[in-house]
């Protein structure tokens, strides 16, 4: 297996987050870290989302929303986006992790995007936490291949 594995998202206050947690839960001993293209450490997680992990015994009170940087790029064996965006970004500002770069989703072999439950509901949190828990671990337990973290 192969780690560590960066997460990104936007503001690097959920969905990264997220996939970042459910990652370090379910493969202890890999390394998985998270980050955005527009983070700023003043962000915090919401208090859904903190509800959402804490009863998903994932900690998150410590968080500090982080910005994707050519250093957290370069630690990363695999960078898994949840929106074309992201990658996007990260193939233009950053080319020389272009080919580590894919959809979380792509990953795992699904398709689409994951959308930002940002102002949404907690049932939309919940669901996208399902959706990233989902690819999360179809990526875990996939034998051999590109897609063996």
């Amino acid at each position: 297996m192969l780690s560590p594995v960066l997460f990104v998202c936007t503001g690097n206050t959920c969905r990264s987050v997220m996939a970042e947690g459910i990652f370090k839960k379910n493969a202890p001993g890999l390394k998985a870290s998270s980050a955005g293209t527009a983070a700023n450490p003043s962000y915090r997680i919401f208090g859904v989302l903190e509800e959402i992990l804490d009863k998903e015994g994932i900690p998150c009170k410590n968080h500090v929303s982080t910005q994707v940087t050519k250093e957290i790029l370069a630690d990363a064996v695999l960078v898994l986006c949840m929106e074309d965006r992201h990658a996007d970004y990260i193939r233009e500002k950053f080319p020389f992790a272009s080919g580590k770069v894919f959809l979380l989703s792509e990953y795992a072999g699904e398709k689409g995007e994951i959308p930002d439950p940002i102002g949404s509901g907690k049932e939309f949190y919940r669901k996208t936490f399902d959706t990233i828990s989902a690819l999360v671990i179809k990526i875990i337990r996939q034998p051999g291949g590109k897609r063996n973290v």
